[in-house]
């Protein structure tokens, strides 16, 4: 029996007495079974995406204690864990964390130091520009700040002078006063 071919799918696969009336597509079944398993494989590839992708979205810190908390757990990972790959990432998280603009204890020469660690555990084409950014931002940081806390110093040894001329300019004005007072008593 030849199947009758119709284009109306609402009275596709009633049989007549010429035989089974089809949609008029080749493999008809076959091709719906087809597709819906395709958008199933779609769900279930995209549901494994989503699911992966929150599991690896840790949680940022946000309070003082937080960070505290994750700081200790990356340097406990960054100097115990038996993979260097591990190690290395655990530098990265650190150094970020360190100049993390919500951590209330900003250290921007630990960050350059666990950048530095970093830097020395892994191969150079795995370092990004982003990083050599960051790298040469911190130390340029690091240099102001050691300009600075020389300028600080000289500052503080310069008021120190300053302090000890004013003593000797009122000591010197004081004996002024009392030579005047001896010279008018002379005449």
């Amino acid at each position: 029996m030849n199947p009758v071919r119709n284009s109306s799918p609402a009275i596709a696969g009633i049989e007549t007495e010429q035989g089974t009336i089809s949609n008029g597509v080749k493999g008809g079944d076959m091709g719906l079974l087809f597709h819906r398993l395709q958008w199933g494989y779609v769900f279930l590839l995209l549901f494994f995406i989503v699911s992966c992708s929150l599991t690896l979205a840790q949680k940022k810190p946000e309070g003082e204690k937080e960070f505290l908390q994750e700081t200790c757990r990356l340097e406990k990972l960054a100097h115990d864990h038996p993979k260097a790959s591990v190690r290395s990432q655990s530098h990265l998280k650190l150094a970020f964390l360190y100049m993390n603009y919500r951590n209330p204890q900003l250290n921007y020469s630990r960050a350059l130091q666990e950048m530095e660690s970093y830097l020395s555990s892994v191969p150079t084409e795995r370092q990004t520009d982003d990083f050599n950014n960051w790298l040469t931002a911190l130390k340029e940081l690091e240099n102001l700040q050691t300009g600075l806390e020389k300028a600080q110093k000289a500052n503080r040894s310069l008021r120190e002078e300053v302090a000890g001329l004013k003593e000797t300019i009122d000591r010197l004005k004081n004996l002024d006063r009392q030579m005047e007072e001896k010279r008018r008593l002379t005449k």
